[in-house]
């Protein structure tokens, strides 16, 4: 049973006239009752009783009147959607990230991207770093928002997309609220909330050595994985913190943000991706991230 086939049938069973049917399809009159005959032998029945003045349809020729209307209005819809996924207009995008990206510009360009691709089913899953690496490498995702440091990307496509210093965030009418900056030195015998180390492993590692340098062990009384929250337990009086110095935009009640000084790395996103995917959803949303005009570089 083929499409065309279908097709003919329809325009017949809905005429009942050969000659209107034949118009219909833009075909003469006597290659498609030869079609409808082929059909019929194909089926092993017949569909259609004919004289010289009328055309009727079978018991058979009804039932296939409703399946057919079904079965090409499905065949249109696989068709509409398989040109969507070829022009990145439909299909699927699973997108992985990092909490602290959804402090950046990312939720506005997504909010963007679902704007302009409607259709495109999007799958947002927050991870690690390193599971986002992972699940690019295996298919599982097709693109990811991570903080690199240090780790082997080399068959991966990586593109910057934030960047920033960092800011100490104190509790109001802290004592060292009244300098203008604050030297990571300053943070030693303070009460300090950090992010666990299973979050970034290397990162965290580099964080202890600048403290180590600095000439102290940090006293972390505090584990948070979300930067929020670091602001949120400094507000609550439980200690210092180190968060991204855009938190500052919010103007959380409760705590003051001081400038850092000192030898430790900025924060770096990087969206990151298979070379030649070749996927139009993806095309399209690397697309987005490279001309919003908010990939946000702030320089040290």
């Amino acid at each position: 049973m083929e499409t065309r086939q279908l097709k003919y049938f329809l325009a017949v069973a809905e005429e009942l006239h050969f000659g209107r049917a034949a118009k219909r399809l833009h075909i003469s009159q006597p290659p498609l009752s030869q079609q409808i005959m082929k059909f019929e032998d194909e089926l092993g029945v017949k569909l259609f009783q004919r004289n010289k003045r009328s055309v009727f349809l079978t018991a058979a020729g009804k039932s296939l009147l409703r399946d057919a209307r079904a079965i090409l209005r499905s065949i249109e819809r696989a068709e509409a959607k398989l040109l969507d996924a070829a022009s990145g207009q439909g299909g699927q995008l699973s997108l992985g990230y990092i909490g602290p990206a959804l402090e950046t510009s990312l939720a506005e360009i997504i909010r963007e991207y679902k704007a302009s691709y409607p259709a495109v089913r999007l799958n947002l899953r927050e991870m690690f770093t390193n599971d986002q690496l992972k699940a690019v490498r295996d298919g599982e995702i097709d693109a990811g928002v991570v903080r690199l440091f240090r780790h082997d990307v080399s068959d991966l496509e990586c593109e910057l997309f934030h960047r920033e210093s960092y800011a100490l965030v104190l509790p109001t009418g802290h004592h060292l609220s009244e300098m203008e900056s604050v030297d990571v030195s300053d943070l030693s015998g303070e009460p300090l909330i950090f992010f666990p180390r299973a979050e970034q492993p290397r990162l965290y590692d580099e964080w202890m050595r600048v403290f180590a340098e600095a000439g102290f062990v940090p006293d972390v009384v505090q584990e948070a994985a979300r930067k929020s929250a670091t602001v949120s337990l400094v507000a609550a009086g439980m200690g210092v913190g180190i968060v991204p110095e855009s938190m500052a935009n919010r103007r959380p009640q409760g705590v003051v943000f001081k400038s850092l000084t000192g030898d430790f790395p900025s924060i770096e996103l990087h969206l990151i991706y298979m070379p030649k995917d070749g996927f139009p959803a993806v095309c399209n949303f690397i697309n987005a991230v490279r001309e919003s005009g908010t990939n946000e570089i702030h320089k040290n």
